[in-house]
């Protein structure tokens, strides 16, 4: 074979490789050109956790307290629990004195304004809303408490509104401590009714 015959067929080679690899070549460029196209593709979000609303806390009932009187008696009350115009009250006596006292069935209570002035009210020894231990004699030991639940509705039809700022306790032997102011007040309506049961050692 001639010498420039052989040149020519070596170089004809590298041509038909090349001619050879094109499609090649353009099949791979076409498949880099795919791929931001399968990159935008939506995502799913990632998931999440539940949302709680926060549930505020329950208000904690105020409490309202006289000082110990020079007899030897505190008293005591938390704020009235309402119910369908049902009010319903605890009023606790402490001895903090050095003698027992002595109590016997119910408690004499008044219903006092802002002034300490006193309202018509008429109270009822006993109750059929709460349940009534019955009179009875107890007797209260230094650093002991007894105790009486005062109940009423706020019902307003006619007549005089009371609300009442102090709550007046009188004991068996006439002693009257320092008037309890109620937290709340006393919302009695047009009612001019008062229900409480008997003294009960706490």
């Amino acid at each position: 074979m001639p010498l420039s015959s052989r040149f020519t067929v070596r170089a004809a080679v590298p041509g038909a490789a090349l001619a050879a690899l094109l499609p090649f070549a353009a099949g791979c460029g076409s498949e880099e050109h795919a791929r931001p196209d399968a990159a935008a593709a939506p995502v799913p979000p990632a998931s999440r956790a539940p949302h709680v609303p926060s549930v505020p806390p329950l208000p904690v009932p105020e409490t309202a307290r006289t000082d110990c009187s020079p007899d030897g008696v505190r008293l005591e009350a938390r704020e009235p629990d309402a119910a369908t115009g049902l009010r319903g009250m605890r009023v606790t006596l402490a001895n903090c004195g050095d003698a027992p006292r002595r109590l016997d069935g119910y408690p004499a209570l008044r219903v006092l304004d802002e002034a300490r002035e006193p309202f018509e009210v008429r109270v009822v020894e006993g109750t059929a809303s709460v349940p009534d231990p019955g009179p009875k004699p107890i007797t209260v030991r230094p650093g002991g408490s007894a105790s009486a639940v005062v109940v009423w509705r706020n019902t307003v039809t006619h007549g005089t509104n009371v609300n009442g700022t102090f709550l007046e306790v009188a004991l068996d032997d006439g002693h009257r401590p320092p008037p309890l102011r109620v937290p709340g007040g006393l919302d009695l309506g047009t009612t001019g009714r008062l229900e409480v049961t008997a003294w009960s050692l706490a």
